[in-house]
């Protein structure tokens, strides 16, 4: 018996997530240096956290890009899954599936990363316009702050603003599972960076 479309699609990002459950970051970690990257600074399953777990500022660049790329590899994959059963709202679909894979892993208890470098990944599949916009301003608050988070908020934001800028004409009708989605993953970054958020403030307070 053939299965009906929403099923695919529901298999498809039910593998997805999956594909983003794979914690990059503590088994680069774990094989590099024999330590659980949960156990480091912040504690958080991803690719800056895991650079902090080497030495000398080439060994922890090289860390950090590998962890990236691979999270956002995962992402990618994610969206992709998508458009081999389905159109846009498919891909978006499985996309997000992939974040939150990510962030919430299986495979270490359900805590995974934030899910910066899987988002990043997911839009660049589904549209890479959007995510080019989203990095340049990731970068700019990056250097300007001196602060990862405040990047990774930023890029979040970017993600929304871009979606709907570079085609506002169908941001709300064609596009509209994009809209959704990136809007939605700024308001999760938010979310998944809110212990940064209050680490931050309390330090403004004393």
């Amino acid at each position: 018996m053939l299965l009906s479309a929403e099923t695919m699609v529901a298999l498809y990002a039910a593998g997805a997530f999956v594909i983003g459950a794979v914690p990059f970051a503590w088994l680069i970690v774990r094989v590099a240096k024999g330590v659980d990257v949960r156990r480091l600074g912040s504690g958080n399953v991803g690719a800056t956290n895991a650079s902090r777990a080497f030495d000398g500022r080439w060994a922890r660049l090289l860390a950090f890009l590998a962890v990236y790329l691979l999270d956002a590899g995962k992402g990618i994959l994610a969206a992709h899954l998508g458009f081999l059963v389905g159109d846009l709202g498919a891909a978006v679909t499985c996309g997000a599936a992939g974040i939150l894979g990510h962030v919430f892993t299986p495979f270490l208890g359900w805590r995974g990363g934030k899910g910066v470098a899987t988002a990043t990944g997911v839009l660049l599949r589904l549209d890479w316009r959007v995510t080019l916009i989203a990095l340049g301003v990731f970068f700019l608050v990056r250097f300007a702050t001196g602060q990862v988070f405040f990047g990774s908020l930023a890029l979040g934001l970017g993600l929304a603003v871009a979606a709907i800028a570079l085609d506002p004409a169908d941001a709300f009708a064609a596009r509209l599972p994009l809209t959704v989605l990136s809007l939605l993953i700024a308001a999760f970054l938010f979310w998944t960076h809110r212990s940064n958020l209050r680490q931050f403030l309390s330090a403004r307070q004393s």
